[in-house]
C-alpha cells in the first residue's frame, strides 16, 4: 500500500517508520505497539503522511499527553507562523539558551550602500552571526540553493563594509523549520555557511537543539491555541518550560486565559518538561 508524502510523492507505507517516530518521542514499547496498531487500522491507499501523523497524535493524546507533545514537535514548529515572525523570535530565544547574545530585526549596512534586514543577529566572544530564519508553511517545501546564495551575497556585502570597523569575524547562518535540498547543503558547505534545519546537520539539527535542553515551543502543548501562543510571545515566553512556574491566576491576569485551560496548559508543560 502506498501513502502520499508532504512533497506529493508516493511511497510504500512503512510500519517501522511510524513506530520509530513514536520511539523517538520517548514512548515505551507497549504504547508504541498499541498506537501503531490503532493507526494502521485506519490507513487507506493514498492517505497523506500528515493525516497519518494527525491520527497518531490523536491516539497519543488519549494515551499519554506528554508523549503526544514530544511527538508533535515538528507540527509545533510549523505553528510558529504563518508569517515567520514567531519563528525568528523562537530561534533567537533558542540560541540565547545556548549561550549566544541575540537581537532580532536588525538593520545592517553593506558596502553597496544597501541596508539589509537581519532576522537574527547572534554573537559570541569573537564571532558575529548573520542569521536568516527561513520559515515555510508546509513540510514539503525545502530551503533550496537560492536561499543559501542570497544569504551568502548579503554576508559579503555586510562583511566588506564592516571589515575596517569591527575585529569580529562575520558568519552566515541559515535556520529553517523544514529540510534543505541537496544542492543547498552542497553550496552551504562550499561557502562555509552554517545551516540548521530539520534532520540537518545530524548531531545539531533543529530538533536536536530543541531536545538537548528541552526547549519545546509552547505550540506543542495540546491546550495551547493560537491566541495563547501570541499572548505568550508578547511576554517573550516561547518555551513550554517557561509556563511551569506560572499559576492559574497569573495565566488569567497576564494572558486572559481562563483557569481550567490554564491548569491544563501548566499540567501539560510539567509532564513534558519533567518539572513540578
Amino acid at each position: 500500500m502506498k501513502v502520499t508524502k508532504a512533497s506529493g510523492e508516493q511511497e510504500i507505507y512503512n510500519r517501522q517508520k511510524l513506530c520509530n517516530s513514536l520511539k523517538a518521542a520517548g514512548a515505551p514499547k507497549d504504547l508504541v505497539d498499541r498506537v501503531c496498531r490503532m493507526v494502521e487500522k485506519e490507513i487507506t491507499p493514498g492517505m497523506t503522511t500528515q493525516e497519518i501523523s494527525e491520527r497518531t497524535r490523536a491516539y497519543l493524546l488519549k494515551e499519554s499527553p506528554m508523549h503526544a507533545a514530544r511527538y508533535s514537535l515538528r507540527r509545533g514548529i510549523m505553528e510558529l507562523g504563518p508569517s515567520g515572525f514567531l519563528f525568528e523570535q523562537y530561534v533567537a530565544a533558542l540560541l540565547k539558551e545556548y549561550g549566544y547574545s541575540t537581537k532580532t530585526n536588525q538593520i545592517m549596512k553593506g558596502e553597496s550602500g544597501v541596508f539589509h534586514e537581519i532576522d537574527v543577529f547572534a554573537s559570541t566572544k569573537d564571532t558575529h552571526y548573520i542569521i536568516e530564519a527561513k520559515y515555510h508553511n508546509s513540510r514539503g517545501i525545502k530551503s533550496d540553493v537560492t536561499v543559501v546564495m542570497y544569504l551568502y551575497a548579503r554576508l559579503l556585502d555586510i562583511e566588506e563594509y564592516k571589515r575596517e570597523k569591527e575585529k569580529e569575524k562575520h558568519t552566515a547562518w541559515l535556520f529553517t523549520n523544514t529540510k534543505f535540498t541537496r544542492s543547498a547543503i552542497q553550496y552551504g558547505a562550499y561557502k562555509n555557511i552554517r545551516m540548521t534545519g530539520w534532520k540537518y546537520p545530524k548531531k545539531e539539527s533543529l530538533e536536536k537543539l530543541i531536545e538537548g535542553k528541552s526547549l519545546y515551543p509552547v505550540t506543542v502543548l495540546p491546550s495551547v491555541n493560537r491566541y495563547a501562543t501570541e499572548r505568550f510571545a508578547e511576554r517573550k515566553l516561547y518555551f513550554a518550560k517557561d509556563l511551569v512556574s506560572l499559576n492559574p491566576q497569573q495565566f488569567k491576569k497576564l494572558f486572559g486565559i481562563n483557569q481550567k485551560i490554564a491548569q491544563n496548559i501548566r499540567k501539560e508543560a510539567i509532564l513534558l518538561c519533567g518539572q513540578n
